[in-house]
């Protein structure tokens, strides 16, 4: 069984591949950060949270949000021209997750975006980071072990006598 905010981070990653954006065939999932200018434009997808409210009382429901994380990382010969760069891929990136279908299906919604840009000018090249965090919806219910309830049965006790009487109810199951 995988995790389902695993197969969301895969979507994720699969959407921006799929949407052919300035980094290219470089979008990552699921290994360490390190890039060299060379590398650059990449992106790498991460899933490192999701948190579970319990809908109800009964049985265990849960609307759960995951957050995904996007990276993305660009280098230019000045900050300014690095930040132009970044602009453009966040907005391919953003739109490639809002917009893609098979993504949009497995959630019920979006609901959260949040987009920090950073621009380090201290090297040459100038190194460019956009951290996007996406928080993706769904509800997820886990089942109950054993069989169907199918109906009730019991004694009952009163004045000191164990075995007053019986009781049985059947469910009907149509």
């Amino acid at each position: 069984m995988t995790l389902y905010r695993v197969e969301l981070r895969e979507a994720v990653s699969a959407a921006i591949l799929a949407a052919d954006t300035a980094a290219g065939p470089r979008v990552y999932t699921a290994r360490t950060m390190p890039s060299r200018a060379v590398d650059l434009p990449n992106v790498y997808v991460q899933s490192p949270s999701d948190q579970a409210e319990s809908l109800n009382r009964g049985p265990p429901q849960f609307l759960r949000t995951a957050q995904i994380v996007v990276i993305a990382r660009v280098s230019a010969f000045t900050g300014p021209a690095a930040e132009l760069v970044l602009d453009t891929l966040t907005e391919q990136i953003e739109l490639a997750v809002l917009t893609n279908g098979p993504l949009a299906q497995m959630v019920q919604q979006f609901s959260r975006l949040e987009t920090a840009v950073r621009v380090n000018s201290e090297n040459n090249p100038v190194i460019g980071e956009a951290r996007m965090d996406f928080y993706l919806e769904w509800t997820e219910t886990y089942p109950i072990a054993g069989g169907p309830f199918n109906g009730i049965s019991g004694t009952m006790q009163a004045n000191g006598n164990d075995a007053f009487a019986e009781m049985s109810v059947r469910l009907n199951q149509s």
